[in-house]
């Protein structure tokens, strides 16, 4: 089947995109993991491929952009977030700190999207615990026919806070930028458009060729909706983990 990356996308500029490609190439699958190779063009249509035992690619001509591969999802989930400290962790984000947004057309995080156009996701540090968190009330113009929020708009929302994560957790003077190379998701139970969740995530480590970070979908009762485990790689492009270079 091809499928089109729609240009209203155009401003992920690298930001969000592995969410959204890796949700559009899962579909209906409840977990999986994308890997991304290339840079993925936003402005004309794309192959997907079927691969066996449920994978699939995405290619744009013989280039190989991502590969998709269903399975589990294990992450170590830490106590939720209340939707009060969401509010206010939010307040405590990068968009809202009085710095320039480095990524304001980002579907998922950035401040320049209207509501209904982008997720407006803005994930700031939970004071006293090791974790971001933001508030999140998806909008209709995400949901499917049964008015649950789509498979690419729920891994979009795990994209960028997990790369907040990963900036909160680190010197603020420092110099490396990232790009996402793996991320992982499984969509454990609907995410309901018109109702308020927890976005929350946290950073789990780093090695020589990069950061793991980790982060969940809450209800507002607290309860699992979708997990998900990203693999950022240091890169000469990509978001600066130093906040000190968002001014």
């Amino acid at each position: 089947m091809d499928v089109l990356v729609e240009t209203r996308f155009r401003g992920f500029e690298g930001v969000a995109l592995g969410g959204y490609v890796g949700g559009l190439l899962a579909a209906a699958l409840p977990s999986a993991e994308v890997k991304l190779r290339r840079p993925v063009p936003l402005e004309r249509p794309l192959r997907v491929e079927e691969r066996e035992e449920g994978g699939r690619e995405l290619i744009d001509g013989d280039l190989v952009l991502a590969r998709l591969r269903p399975g589990p999802v294990e992450v170590s989930v830490p106590a939720p977030v209340s939707l009060a400290e969401s509010v206010a962790a939010s307040a405590r984000s990068l968009q809202r700190s009085g710095l320039v947004h480095s990524f304001r057309g980002c579907f998922t995080c950035g401040n320049g999207r209207s509501e209904g156009d982008g997720l407006r996701i803005f994930a700031g540090p939970v004071p006293g615990r090791e974790v971001v968190a933001a508030l999140w009330t998806p909008g209709e113009a995400f949901a499917d026919s049964a008015g649950e929020v789509r498979p690419e708009v729920v891994w979009s929302a795990l994209d960028c806070p997990t790369i907040a994560a990963a900036v909160f957790a680190s010197p603020p003077d420092a110099k490396e930028k990232v790009v996402t190379r793996q991320l992982a998701v499984a969509r454990l139970s609907p995410v309901r458009v018109g109702e308020p969740h927890v976005v929350m995530a946290w950073l789990v480590g780093r090695d020589v060729r990069g950061l793991f970070a980790e982060g969940a979908v809450l209800s507002r009762e607290g309860g699992l909706l979708a997990l998900a485990r990203h693999r950022l790689a240091v890169a000469s492009w990509g978001v600066p983990l130093g906040r000190e270079h968002w001014r």
